[in-house]
């Protein structure tokens, strides 16, 4: 259906005969298929499916069978019947079809209908027969995906469309901006125009349907759009100017004809009515044009062919308005468009092209991706994943607001052979929180102040409980900075973003804020020297970028750095060694911005051994614990003697001041 609609009969031709050119080691008996092939070899896949079924129950060699089985396989395939293309390319795999594809034909097949473990057992078939074939890695690792994307769907939910549904075709939705709650689409249903049937999927021509919904969200019988835009044969995959008095879409004249190609028209509503359609300037007798959508401004459209100089098979191309008629078309390019077919681009409000492509790493069949204009190019064409994308075909996505919209697919579970389905884009759930927390006691801090600030704007502030717990919601596409402050003690900053995000997200984990008594000396852990020596070590300067950022974190305060040594040299030696470590950090932080007066230096030699303050950080010693010499002394290893030692040669510093207001 989705390929008939752009009708390249005369390209489908030269592919299809390829499946059948596979044949020529098989004699068929002609007599049995002749009527089949030609019906096959114009695209009229109805007709020549009965031809192919009725010549398999009639042939009694497997061989025969095979081959009858593989050409109603492909006959399924081009009418987009994913369960019917499974059984006959099955039934072609079980009789011994002697070319590699049918293999080929059969995964996808499985694929297309969700059943990605045989389908990859089926491509691991094909790589063993085809071993030259290189591009199956790719299917393999396609369906190994979509399988991950169907077990961790997106917060996208969808519905079927069945007040609007039937057991046709319906496809294709646009909205008409002149009517108030529309929706524009393309269906094969009885009402349709036409008198003949299609015999390429042996359904009515497309017609364009309107249907409206009412105050209390009840949609009206659809009804053929009247006037010239109906022809007796099929017109879809419509949109509208901003006014919806300008309505463009896809024709496709005369399908017996297999050199007529489809084309893209234009109608105005002028007193009431539809004028005759209008050919745009770049349709052509040799190539196909379809599906055609504007841009937010009206002055670019986006459309679906096959014409010269694209990627491989249809591509998304885009004219711009030069004020009076439509410009030459220019190809988006191999981030959006690939070796396969690109079909059913839209925009949304947001600037953002929707599309649909058989040719990408899919779930099966035409997959939804989007793709943005950044920089003076198109970014990589994105899957929308599942719940969007199914195993079965999925297109023609758009947007009626910032968080719901309608798309295509013939996915399991809907009325006909394409639906039209809903979706929304349930609000992120975004939070953040924790525990603020004393650093060495670990005991909770009641009554810390948590404040937020956001780049939208936010600026909030609560108080903890007795629990030492805060919490927050927090928005979309805003990045965040939380602060954490309680008297006497270090405020500490965290940061966080939610640019970008498509999950949901809860930071609780990452947000917890230990903070830092001032009523005694703290730490600055990993700083080091080269033994005897005061110059500091390139590791070490990232710990004092940290004291830094604490200092910056808290603009009001002072400090003292104190420097101690070990034990292990005589007493004088250790006072000077760290006089000179001390000052080595300050010169540090001076020469790295912090004011000269906010520091001050002292060195303490071995004179004031480590007081443990809690044991996870200093394992393995125990809270309390006091590193002199007589207890490094009575320790049992040698290992533990060395971490003794390393605790005691530490920096810390302690806060001063609180009230520090800078001289300039």
């Amino acid at each position: 259906m989705i390929k008939k609609l752009l009708g390249v009969l005369l390209i489908l031709s030269v592919a299809l005969n390829f499946g059948i050119a596979q044949d020529k080691a098989v004699k068929v008996p002609k007599s049995k298929t002749v009527k089949a092939d030609k019906q096959f070899n114009i695209g009229q896949y109805y007709t020549a499916s009965t031809l192919y079924k009725k010549a398999y129950t009639r042939f009694k060699k497997n061989e025969y069978k095979s081959v009858a089985a593989f050409k109603a396989g492909e006959c399924a395939r081009m009418m987009g019947n994913h369960l019917e293309a499974e059984d006959w390319y099955g039934k072609a795999v079980a009789a011994k079809y002697k070319a590699p594809i049918g293999v080929l034909r059969y995964a996808d097949a499985l694929k297309g209908n969700g059943k990605y473990d045989e389908a990859i057992a089926q491509y691991n078939a094909y790589k063993a027969l085809n071993p030259e074939d290189n591009s199956v890695n790719a299917a393999i690792a396609a369906t190994t995906q979509a399988q991950a994307w169907k077990d961790k769907p997106t917060r996208h939910r969808v519905d079927n469309m069945s007040a609007l549904n039937t057991k046709y075709y319906e496809f294709a939705v646009c909205e008409n901006p002149a009517v108030k709650n529309s929706l524009v689409f393309s269906s094969s249903r009885e009402e349709a125009n036409g008198k003949d049937r299609d015999k390429w999927y042996g359904e009515k021509f497309f017609d364009l349907f309107q249907a409206a919904m009412d105050n209390n969200g009840k949609w009206s019988i659809p009804t053929a759009i009247p006037g010239p835009a109906n022809s007796e044969y099929s017109d879809g995959a419509a949109c509208f100017d901003a006014s919806g008095k300008v309505m463009y879409y896809t024709t496709c004249p005369n399908s017996r004809d297999k050199n007529t190609q489809c084309k893209i028209v234009m109608t105005t509503m002028t007193d009431g009515k539809w004028s005759d359609p209008i050919d745009l300037p770049f349709n052509s007798e040799s190539y196909t044009c379809g599906h055609p959508c504007l841009s937010p401004d009206g002055n670019s459209m986006y459309f679906s062919s096959d014409m010269p100089g694209g990627q491989g098979g249809k591509d998304i191309w885009v004219s711009a308005w030069n004020g009076s008629s439509w410009g030459t078309p220019t190809n988006l390019g191999s981030n959006v468009n690939s070796s396969g077919d690109e079909l059913f681009p839209t925009m949304g409000k947001n600037g953002k092209l929707y599309l649909a492509s058989n040719g990408r790493s899919g779930m099966g069949g035409l997959d939804m991706f989007h793709a943005s204009y950044e920089g003076g190019t198109w970014t990589e064409a994105a899957n929308m994943k599942s719940p969007m994308n199914s195993s079965a075909d999925d297109f023609g996505l758009i947007w009626n607001s910032e968080s719901t919209g309608y798309f295509t697919s013939n996915r399991d579970g809907g009325k006909g052979m394409d639906d039209v389905y809903s979706f929304i884009v349930p609000p992120l759930k975004l939070n953040v929180g924790g525990r603020v927390y004393d650093t060495d006691t670990k005991e909770s801090l009641e009554g810390a102040a948590v404040e937020l600030f956001g780049s939208d704007g936010t600026s909030l502030s609560v108080q903890t409980g007795s629990d030492g717990m805060y919490r927050y919601e927090l928005k979309a596409n805003v990045k965040y900075k939380l602060s954490a402050s309680f008297t006497g003690y270090l405020t500490k900053f965290h940061e966080l973003s939610t640019v970008g995000l498509e999950e949901d997200e809860d930071f609780t984990k990452d947000f917890d804020f230990p903070l830092k008594s001032t009523s005694k000396p703290i730490t600055v852990p990993e700083i080091f020297y080269d033994l005897d020596k005061s110059t500091l070590r390139a590791e070490s300067k990232k710990a004092l970028d940290g004291l830094i950022q604490t200092l910056n974190e808290n603009p009001t305060i002072t400090i003292k750095l104190t420097a101690h040594t070990d034990y292990r040299a005589e007493d004088a030696y250790n006072q000077k060694l760290s006089d000179r470590r001390a000052k080595s950090v300050m010169d540090y932080l001076i020469a790295n911005g912090v004011p000269a007066d906010r520091l001050t230096s002292e060195g303490k030699g071995e004179t004031q051994a480590k007081s443990v303050e809690n044991d996870e950080e200093y394992a393995p010693f125990k809270t309390g614990d006091v590193l002199t010499k007589e207890f490094i002394d009575a320790l049992a290893s040698e290992e533990d003697k060395e971490k003794a030692h390393q605790y005691n040669r530490r920096t810390e510093f302690e806060v001063t001041g609180t009230t520090y207001v800078p001289k300039n």
